[in-house]
């Protein structure tokens, strides 16, 4: 089924409308534009230009170069502090947190395919979020008889391979935004999780509890980025109300 995505025009006021509960989703069409790339390149730190210049390719580094700057814009706009001082840190898995700029609890997290940057910001509760370019080729019934529970790998083959394809990306995305949301890699669950989906949204079933032998609390809802990307975001509370803002490179300069 069809789910339809309404991207607005963000509010003056974004954080006093960010509250528990609430998620914020931002999309930001990429492109292969070297003046793009160069104006976001003052926003980012040395280790991030240092990480930017060891692509060997134009593309991959404008991508990173552009999303880490449209990253720490935003997150200037939410916690008050100058793009350039803002200072990440990383978990284990490589999800990057924020250190202490502010009085602020934000979270967030980041996804780029080809052509689209999804960022997800919350108040309090973790969060993760995934994108994922439909038009790429991929094997996925076989990933899904290897990655995904028996369940989802049987109804993905019972489905034509146009269809396939596209449900494919819907369990994909969501895996990687929940899993991402816990700070794991794909590699540390994408059977673990299974999904149901519903016209709005995903409901997620734990094949395995947690360590307390509770099982996790988590909304996660699906996303269409665009008329070539889908995308989910996870949120770590019972629900939660999420509002989809459109980026423009001038909307916050």
């Amino acid at each position: 089924m069809a789910i339809t995505t309404h991207w607005e025009s963000p509010p003056q006021d974004l954080l006093n409308s960010l509250m528990p509960g609430t998620v914020h989703v931002w999309r930001a069409p990429l492109d292969d534009s070297p003046e793009r790339a160069s104006r976001y390149r003052s926003y980012l730190s040395a280790d991030e230009l240092i990480r930017a210049d060891r692509f060997r390719t134009p593309h991959p580094q404008y991508q990173f170069v552009v999303t880490r700057g449209i990253l720490r814009m935003l997150l200037s706009r939410y916690v008050g502090v100058p793009p350039a001082q803002l200072h990440f840190e990383t978990q284990s898995q490589g999800k990057p947190f924020l250190m202490a700029a502010s009085s602020f609890p934000i979270q967030f997290n980041v996804a780029h395919t080809r052509g689209m940057a999804l960022i997800a910001l919350t108040f309090q509760h973790a969060v993760g979020i995934d994108v994922e370019w439909i038009d790429r080729k991929v094997q996925d019934r076989d990933i899904a008889e290897r990655y995904f529970s028996p369940g989802e790998s049987a109804y993905l083959a019972s489905l034509t391979p146009t269809l396939r394809t596209h449900q494919f990306f819907w369990y994909w995305t969501g895996k990687e935004a929940y899993l991402k949301m816990q700070g794991k890699g794909i590699s540390e669950g994408l059977a673990q999780c299974e999904l149901t989906i519903h016209p709005d949204k995903f409901q997620v079933r734990l094949s395995h509890p947690n360590q307390d032998g509770q099982e996790e609390t988590c909304s996660l809802y699906r996303i269409t980025a665009g008329s070539e990307h889908v995308g989910a975001v996870a949120i770590a509370c019972s629900s939660a109300q999420v509002s989809y803002w459109n980026w423009e490179d001038e909307c916050l300069s």
